[in-house]
């Protein structure tokens, strides 16, 4: 899953799997469709998986390393929704993601996380986006609970980091326009058409990227002991560093 890559149907139906893929189920649903509160608490203490996951040594690296794939789908789900392709088909203007469309998802999730909720009153004068804050005050979140850290609001400045780490990792194609606060698609003809052309498949880019620094043999995330070890042990924590913008 850290590489794009979900249970197949043969898998999921293996006698060996019976309580197993329904924990990593809404974890991948929350990935195709770049839903950060359904990721979030699939990884929560609400899921009932929290400390399964602990105890298995997963819950830091399905963290760490989905989290960042979640907010790529997100990205191409906020394209396919507000993009409005040009009536000429010889135009050269560029795809864009409007950034602050990223912003305005990320605060809502981070919203719904905190507990708001929507308008019990007057619900028809008032906008199905807007939230009500809780009688009781939001909940309190901590570090890896919040879309980007406990309740922090999400802000255009981090949207924006966050889109710069996910083309410098190639899981976006293009570049941040920061006058305007938008993510451009590169080379949508020649790829295409825009999805194609910036959000390319994550299971190939990664594949790519390890073949070229000569590590398609390793695992990502995984910590493994030194065939030599020295007093006290050597741990080797090669490829469970956390990409600049993962959130959480």
């Amino acid at each position: 899953m850290v590489l794009g890559r979900f249970p197949s149907p043969v898998i999921e139906l293996a006698p060996e799997a019976k309580g197993i893929v329904e924990k990593f189920t809404p974890i991948a649903q929350a990935i195709r469709k770049g839903d950060l509160v359904a990721f979030k608490r699939s990884l929560g203490p609400d899921s009932g998986n929290e400390r399964w996951f602990f105890q298995k040594g997963l819950f830091l690296p399905l963290l760490s390393r989905c989290e960042v794939l979640v907010w790529r789908s997100l990205f191409r789900r906020i394209f396919m929704l507000t993009f409005q392709f040009p009536y000429d088909p010889a135009s050269r203007r560029m795809p864009t993601v409007d950034l602050i469309d990223v912003v305005a998802a990320a605060q809502h999730c981070q919203k719904v996380l905190e507990g708001w909720q929507k308008p019990s009153m007057n619900a028809l004068f008032v906008p199905s986006t807007d939230l009500e804050r809780p009688p009781g005050g939001v909940k309190r979140l901590v570090a890896q609970q919040g879309t980007i850290f406990g309740n922090k609001m999400p802000n255009l400045l981090e949207i924006e980091a966050i889109s710069a780490s996910l083309i410098q990792q190639g899981l976006l194609r293009g570049y941040v326009i920061h006058n305007l606060s938008k993510y451009a698609i590169i080379g949508s003809k020649a790829r295409g058409g825009p999805l194609n052309a910036g959000f390319p498949n994550v299971w190939q880019t990664l594949k790519e990227r390890a073949d070229s620094d000569g590590r398609s043999e390793e695992v990502p995330g995984w910590v493994k002991n030194e065939k030599k070890r020295r007093i006290g042990g050597v741990v080797n924590l090669s490829g469970i560093a956390r990409p600049v913008g993962s959130g959480g």
